[in-house]
């Protein structure tokens, strides 16, 4: 009976062993499998000599991510971006941006699930407000850290990041962007909460702490967030309590949006304190204020003693969205070159089906001083996924 016994354990030992590789062997046999070809050009006429610089590049994605097994699964990313054609005169404004010709492994993280938690380790691409990488370039930004997201309470997300390298969209000569403490520095650490208790109201606070090289170029930032639906008109308010190397910064937002027959029009407005510029957070993805532009962003309107106002105008007519803004910022901040500047802009999207999708966008900032000359921007995006 003993001998018997001794037979069976080792069956079972050798069954459990054949089942857990064959239930590995099909968490990768079920992987997912997407992609991404793109083809990107831009234009830019900047503010130091008014001549027109071009870029055009071409690239993509490719994302494997595994089936669950027994709560983990592993994922994958790889971009890559070739220049084929660049021209730009005196100052390369494509350096930091697009100039890239290389690829990284973006992605590369182990994932657990157990119930409502999941933990996530390696590298991988992070939004939130605080913490972000931007997609707008051919390389995407992306993060090595963790993340821990959890959804135990009812209609609330709970999430905790550290950041301890960061890859930017290029290397600055010529490749595509590595692994570094650029940004991070000596390490971010972020927690946030996002609930949607009551309907129709999504609230969002954030609290990102950056270690810095030094103590005196530690920076903190608490965002808060609300988005309320009432009677067919989105209503928003933000606010931002940040500490850039020793010195603070703080703003206020709104915005309002809503539809008139066939236009949506959304009216966005922010005000910073006349302390300091407002730190945003940490990766390009990181610019959450209501005002900031499609093409410039919102590095003017985190600067202090500043307030924006932007108008937006949109539709859809068949396959094509159309989109037109205006925006205004004025400035009591002397240490800037400018107190005034009016932005004007739109972008065309077309998408043929789920697969291919093409965006035409155009932005002009005037920046009402006679040695400043308009900042012109065109790009166009092409995509096919797969």
């Amino acid at each position: 009976m003993r001998k018997i016994t001794k037979l069976s354990l080792a069956a079972g030992l050798l069954v459990s062993s054949s089942a857990c590789a064959d239930s590995l062997s099909e968490a990768f046999a079920n992987a997912k499998v997407k992609g991404e070809i793109k083809a990107q050009y831009f234009d830019v006429k900047p503010l130091a000599d008014g001549k027109s610089d071009s870029i055009l590049v071409f690239g993509g994605n490719l994302n494997v991510i595994t089936d669950s097994f027994y709560g983990f699964k592993g994922g994958v990313t790889f971009q890559t971006s070739h220049v084929s054609d660049i021209s730009t005169e005196g100052t390369n404004n494509f350096a930091n941006t697009m100039d890239a010709s290389g690829s990284v492994m973006s992605e590369s993280y182990l994932s657990y699930t157990m119930s409502n938690t999941t933990a996530k380790i390696g590298r991988q691409y992070i939004k939130t407000p605080l913490i972000a990488g931007s997609g707008s370039r051919m390389i995407k930004q992306s993060f090595e850290g963790f993340t821990l997201t959890n959804t135990d309470l009812p209609q609330t997300k709970l999430m905790a990041i550290y950041a301890g390298k960061y890859q930017d969209r290029t290397d600055g000569n010529g490749g595509a962007g590595e692994f570094t403490k650029s940004k991070v520095e000596d390490g971010a650490y972020s927690v946030l909460a996002e609930n949607k208790s009551v309907k129709d109201l999504t609230l969002t606070l954030q609290y990102l702490d950056v270690k810095g090289n030094t103590s005196a170029s530690d920076k903190d930032a608490l965002y808060f967030d609300a988005h309320y639906k009432i009677a067919g008109i989105d209503l928003s308010a933000q606010y931002y309590d940040t500490t850039d190397s020793n010195v603070d910064g703080s703003m206020i937002g709104f915005k309002a949006s809503g539809t008139i027959g066939m236009i949506n029009l959304t009216g966005l407005y922010t005000t910073t304190s006349d302390d300091g510029k407002v730190y945003s957070g940490v990766g390009s993805g990181a610019d959450a204020a209501f005002t900031a532009l499609p093409l410039h962003g919102g590095s003017v309107t985190y600067t202090k003693d500043t307030d924006t106002m932007v108008g937006v105008a949109a539709t859809k007519i068949a396959d094509v969205l159309m989109v037109a803004y205006y925006g205004q910022v004025n400035t009591d901040d002397a240490s800037l070159p400018y107190e005034k500047i009016d932005a004007y802009g739109g972008f065309l999207q077309y998408v043929y089906n789920k697969n291919f999708s093409a965006k035409v966008m155009y932005e002009s900032a005037d920046f009402n001083k006679a040695a400043l000359k308009d900042d012109d921007i065109l790009r166009i995006y092409t995509s096919y996924k797969f």
